[in-house]
């Protein structure tokens, strides 16, 4: 925003709706620096450029509303953002994506782990199709932006979204893209994609794994992550697109994080899928929406699966293919194994047994900011003793 704009914005803020004439008398008096025809020049060009709060009538009487800011900041004793901590900054906004508004994210000295990079992705670009500003704030020598680069964060956002102190001109992700033995960049899932990113998540996973975790592993992995891509692509994409990520650490953990901004799994199976199975009484049981309800329609859905949202055989979620692989790693050289679910205001953290997704012992949090779309992270702890 140049000085000269800033300075009219101000004049109208604090003495109402003027003409053009009228706010270069109050900005100058001699009318020698700032003319009518200087305002009128600034005025019009930002019109063009739709500023938000920004209005001439029909009389040619300017007017300027400065849009809400909310300034979302996230308290942490630590210096990365856990997926708990952005989620309890956020639920004091529950209504942001109802609302044209002027969000700021301050990140300043703060990190974000993988679990929670995927969902601000998809956040922002909610927030932008819905007609506000968001603007992403670090420090300038934060390491997150390092990160943020490398995983090609920056490579996907919404080219809306201000980020400051500096979009990055280069783009790690692009430079040493594939050369990590540990981080797949981010990639965009669309209807239009081939399966060439399981490739590049396959042989991360088999640099990471030992030979006998290879062959217990590999190919259970990769099936998980194409189905539930694959659902994600058929079920789950809105105009924005879906992201999936996947990094191993060096303690054995293996996180994969998958997100899209469609209707929701559980809007999708409660308000298209059932209508198709009345004969049912089990799926009927779970047709008024409860949190009960919810996890035992997705453990229903994933465990025995068969639940097409068309109602033709052989066209299910495929939830249940993911779930049967799941089950089969947790019996396998794993020593821990969790899928966490977020849609909507809820989030489901199922743990996995021999039987497959296991209700009891599911951890929930409700009253959360809404946020459209699935949003699933799966994290698998390698038994390192094995």
């Amino acid at each position: 925003m140049n000085n000269l704009l800033k300075k009219i914005l101000e004049v109208l803020e604090q003495n109402g709706p003027l003409k053009a004439k009228k706010i270069a008398l109050i900005l100058d008096p001699t009318r020698t620096d700032v003319t009518h025809k200087h305002v009128s020049s600034v005025l019009h060009q930002e019109l063009k450029l739709n500023l938000k709060g920004l209005h001439q009538d029909e009389q040619y009487v300017w007017e300027y509303k400065n849009p809400a800011i909310t300034t979302i900041s996230f308290d942490s004793t630590s210096n990365w953002l856990s997926a708990s901590n952005i989620e309890n900054s956020l639920r004091k906004y529950p209504n942001l994506l109802s609302l044209r508004n002027n969000v700021i994210f301050d990140f300043s000295n703060k990190s974000l782990f993988l679990d929670c990079i995927l969902k601000i992705l998809s956040l922002t670009s909610q927030l932008i199709k819905v007609g506000s500003t968001v603007t992403l704030k670090f420090d300038k020598d934060s390491d997150s932006i390092s990160y943020l680069s490398r995983c090609g964060f920056f490579d996907k956002i919404h080219k809306d979204v201000i980020v400051l102190p500096y979009l990055p001109e280069v783009s790690l992700a692009k430079i040493y893209n594939a050369n990590s033995e540990n981080l797949c960049e981010i990639i965009s899932i669309t209807k239009d994609d081939d399966d060439s990113y399981l490739l590049r998540l396959a042989e991360l996973i088999k640099a990471k794994l030992s030979d006998e975790d290879k062959k217990i592993l590999l190919s259970k992995l990769r099936t998980f992550i194409g189905e539930l891509v694959g659902n994600v692509r058929d079920h789950g994409l809105s105009d924005i697109d879906g992201f999936i990520a996947l990094q191993i650490y060096s303690s054995g953990k293996i996180i994969i994080a998958i997100s899209d901004s469609g209707a929701g799994l559980i809007n999708t199976l409660r308000h298209e899928a059932l209508a198709y199975y009345q004969h049912n009484p089990d799926l009927i049981a779970l047709k008024e929406q409860t949190l009960e309800n919810d996890i035992e329609l997705l453990s229903y859905v994933f465990n025995k699966g068969k639940v097409s949202r068309t109602g033709l055989e052989r066209r299910g979620l495929g939830l249940s293919r993911t779930n049967e692989v799941l089950r089969k790693i947790s019996n396998s050289r794993v020593s821990n194994i969790s899928l966490t679910i977020r849609q909507q205001t809820n989030e489901f953290n199922f743990p996995f047994g021999i039987q497959g997704i296991e209700t009891i012992g599911c951890s929930t949090k409700t009253d959360l900011m809404h946020i459209e779309g699935t949003h699933y992270v799966l994290t698998i702890k390698l038994d390192k003793h094995k």
